[in-house]
């Protein structure tokens, strides 16, 4: 089934809040989607028609087949970005690929990842809050930017160098310094400089602080 992609901007959103334990007021809701509150309240009709969330007291919160909805979406939105190169050979790449049915085989098989860097992948992008969209490459950042560690890409071995270096999901990072051509990228992470090589810092993605676009 297709979703359509406001509804799933929803669906990310009462996660977040579910996550923070925080219950969001529809005007909250309408205000982070840009939409109005007769447009939300058609969303959050067309959400529990469908069973992807349910009300509970006065909070929203999604239901098992939201969280797989929501799971499914970031997956797919991380391997179509990031999963492979950009332009012309990356395109290439997805559609030789097709439609994939078997995505835990196919990150295994096709980009390297094993079952602990899996596990910890999968954790992370369900336990991310806000949405998948407002994530972006290490190497994205200038000089001067922060961003929040959302979740990194590879295998078991880079995951865990990353972490030795304090690389972790919610630690701040902020960019020193880039080298030119796809040199070394020099950050602060707990009060510390570390110098990252291009592909690994490729590998680190983040989400900016609000407030900071």
């Amino acid at each position: 089934m297709s979703i359509d992609p406001r509804l799933l901007e929803l669906l990310e959103l009462i996660g977040t809040s579910e996550a923070q334990k925080k219950p969001v007021r529809p005007d909250e809701l309408a205000l982070e989607l840009g939409c109005s509150l007769d447009d939300l309240g058609k969303l959050l009709q067309s959400a529990l028609r469908e069973g992807l969330v349910e009300r509970i007291a006065d909070m929203w919160m999604l239901t098992d087949r939201g969280r797989i909805e929501v799971k499914s979406h970031r997956e797919r939105y991380i391997h179509k970005k990031y999963g492979h190169r950009p332009g012309f050979l990356g395109r290439v790449t997805r559609f030789v690929e097709g439609s994939i049915q078997d995505w835990r085989g196919h990150w295994r098989r096709r980009h390297g990842l094993d079952e602990n860097s899996l596990r910890g992948f999968y954790r992370d992008i369900q336990d991310l809050e806000g949405r998948v969209e407002e994530t972006s490459s290490l190497v994205e950042l200038h000089p001067s930017e922060k961003g929040i560690v959302a979740f990194a890409l590879g295998g078991y071995g880079l995951v865990r160098r990353l972490a030795d270096m304090g690389l972790t999901p919610g630690t701040e990072v902020t960019v020193v310094r880039n080298a030119p051509f796809r040199g070394p990228i020099e950050v602060a992470v707990r009060g510390v400089s570390l110098a990252l090589g291009y592909g690994v810092a490729s590998k680190v993605f983040v989400k900016r602080p609000k407030g900071t676009d």
